[in-house]
């Protein structure tokens, strides 16, 4: 009966080797993520911050990391920064003497009417020009004249005239131009996203790049990058050095026993997660990294310690390109960038085509952003 149990824990031990290697961990990560509550999370935002955190709903933003984060555009006639506050849309109202206004309605630039008055008896309101008093007639404009297809606009003589509405999710102004029916598109770093895809607002959906492994998307939260470590007892490991899968290390234990005892050698250490000591007598003869196919980074031996398989030369990194121990890089996004034209690095020594803009629109050469001036 001893020397059946005994064969039965060799086999065990056998069957906990055979499935730790064939396992790849990327597999073992998917699928305990979900139900490893005590092994927290690794994300490697924690220490930035995105667009929210900092309060700002357009223009660029430090994230303290050392990158600039764009936090969007406004829909017209809201500025970023028109109200006197840094990273927010707004707009600063004007007078009838700051727009020189002597008579009749005007707009004050944010959206409001302003009433400035009436001439005196024997002049027209628009007869030298609009909202000025004069002796001479007005033509006054239409929307369609001015190509205005939406919001308020002057008639060029006393009036404010209202060419409609926009239907959703256009606005007057949301493409950056006045008066025309547009959309403003959020951006990956206004809605703190990282990685994976999400609705831009418009229709569409943004493409905010992925993530270097070992780090999965939503693993850190919605839309960002991140890692549920595993622990000793999460991956039935209960003996030597293990990869905690996040990119650090556990100690499980070390293996007691054996020796003189009957005759037997040491105990070891077998497997990469599930890992149990062996019966007396038994070696284990460690991996290779290339028996893992691992280009780079660490891989467990499968006895109990780890293998170091190299390092990657820039801009490659390991995991750069999602997989595990192979040297790759991770390409950014124009929409991760919140570039929607021109071209910008790709982060992996090439170039990303980020479009062009509508007419009327220039590209902004610093955020590579369409907008009203250059």
């Amino acid at each position: 009966m001893r020397s059946l149990n005994r064969c039965r824990r060799l086999l065990a031990v056998f069957v906990a080797l055979i499935f730790s290697i064939s396992c790849s961990r990327t597999g073992l990560l998917l699928d305990d993520s979900v139900i490893v509550a005590d092994g927290g999370i690794v994300t490697n935002l924690s220490n930035c911050l995105g667009c929210r955190d900092l309060n700002a709903e357009c223009g660029t933003a430090n994230d303290d990391c050392g990158h600039m984060l764009n936090c969007g555009d406004c829909s017209l006639p809201n500025t970023c920064g028109g109200n006197g506050r840094g990273n927010q849309c707004g707009c600063q109202p004007k007078t009838c003497a700051d727009l020189g206004a002597h008579c009749g309605d005007v707009l004050d630039g944010c959206g409001g009417v302003l009433s400035c008055g009436i001439c005196l008896a024997g002049q027209i309101c628009g007869g030298a020009g609009p909202n000025q008093c004069g002796s001479n007639s007005c033509n006054a404009l239409t929307c369609n004249n001015q190509g205005a297809a939406c919001g308020k606009i002057s008639d060029g003589c006393r009036q404010v005239i209202d060419c409609g509405s926009c239907f959703s999710p256009l606005s007057c102004g949301g493409g950056g131009r006045l008066n025309q029916c547009g959309c403003t598109r959020a951006t990956c770093a206004g809605n703190s996203a990282a990685c994976g895809r999400i609705p831009d607002g418009c229709g569409a959906t943004l493409d905010c790049g992925g993530c270097a492994a070992p780090y999965t998307c939503a693993a850190g939260g919605p839309n960002l990058c991140g890692c549920i470590p595993f622990t000793c007892a999460s991956m039935g490991a209960f003996c030597g050095t293990m990869l905690d899968g996040c990119g650090g290390t556990l100690s499980c234990g070390t293996c007691t026993g054996g020796g003189a005892r009957r005759g037997g050698g040491a105990k070891v250490c077998i497997g990469v997660g599930p890992a149990n000591c062996s019966e007396e007598g038994l070696t284990c003869t460690p991996a290779t990294c290339a028996r893992f196919g691992a280009k780079c980074g660490q891989v467990a031996d499968g006895c109990g310690g780890i293998l170091n398989c190299g390092i990657c030369t820039a801009p490659q990194s390991c995991g750069g390109e999602g997989v595990a121990n192979q040297c790759g890089c991770m390409k950014t996004t124009c929409d991760l960038r919140g570039a929607n034209c021109g071209s910008i690095l790709d982060g992996c020594g090439g170039l990303l085509t980020c479009g062009s803009c509508p007419d009327g629109l220039t590209c902004n050469s610093v955020t590579n952003r369409c907008s009203t001036g250059s």
